[in-house]
């Protein structure tokens, strides 16, 4: 909220700030004679926020991240797999909320015990040496998903959702994975340490992060 501090405080456009479980939202509200008026009133403060937040502004309206990245991926005819910690299954479960999804999403694993995680091909090794909430178990896991169900993309996620550390690693740290062809790469984050809201925050940022990725390195598509 930094980027945008200056254009709170404003009567018209007012811009109202809330935190959700699926990240911060913005809300513009303008008044004017007419529709149009008030369109037109708060265009300028809408352009400025994109402007300062980029990459991080993930919808608009009532459009989900979920639905910005089933329209991408069918767009591209790529494919999309998870294997999933933490999230418990609701990254799929976000993913499938989108009527069509099974044209682009082919499954997920959730590999919620250690022991899983090494049946469903995590090296036992990787995660004895990184922790099983670490960067490259994240990777491998991502990898692990992309090659397992045979697709163009993998995510893969672990994490603590809370509310006590684990393996001395603290509530709302969550390392996502995503893996493509010839390439895989990890996020580290920190959300506040709220059982749901890390598993909400931790779906939307698996989401974004694959968003990007699909725009960067499958350009061409």
């Amino acid at each position: 909220g930094d980027q945008v501090r200056h254009l709170f405080g404003q009567e018209n456009p007012y811009l109202g700030i809330y935190a959700r479980q699926d990240g911060i939202h913005f809300r513009i509200i303008a008044q004017g004679e007419t529709n149009s008026t008030a369109q037109k009133l708060l265009e300028p403060m809408e352009e400025e926020i994109r402007h300062a937040l980029g990459p991080s502004i993930w919808g608009v309206d009532d459009e989900t991240m979920e639905e910005r990245l089933g329209s991408l991926l069918r767009g591209k005819d790529l494919t999309l797999a998870v294997m999933e910690s933490c999230t418990g299954g609701l990254l799929a479960s976000s993913i499938t909320d989108i009527p069509g999804s099974s044209d682009y999403f082919w499954g997920g694993i959730v590999t919620y015990l250690n022991d899983v995680k090494a049946y469903f091909g995590i090296d036992p090794q990787l995660i004895q040496e990184h922790g099983a909430v670490s960067a490259p178990v994240a990777e491998a896991m991502a990898k692990a998903a992309r090659i397992g169900l045979g697709t163009d993309i993998g995510i893969g996620v672990t994490g603590v959702a809370g509310p006590t550390a684990l393996e001395g690693v603290d509530p709302g740290t969550v390392f996502i994975g995503t893996a493509w062809d010839d390439g895989v790469r990890s996020t580290s984050n920190r959300f506040p340490p709220n059982r749901p809201m890390v598993k909400r925050r931790a779906v939307t940022q698996a989401l974004l992060q694959t968003y990007h990725l699909v725009q960067e390195r499958f350009a061409g598509n």
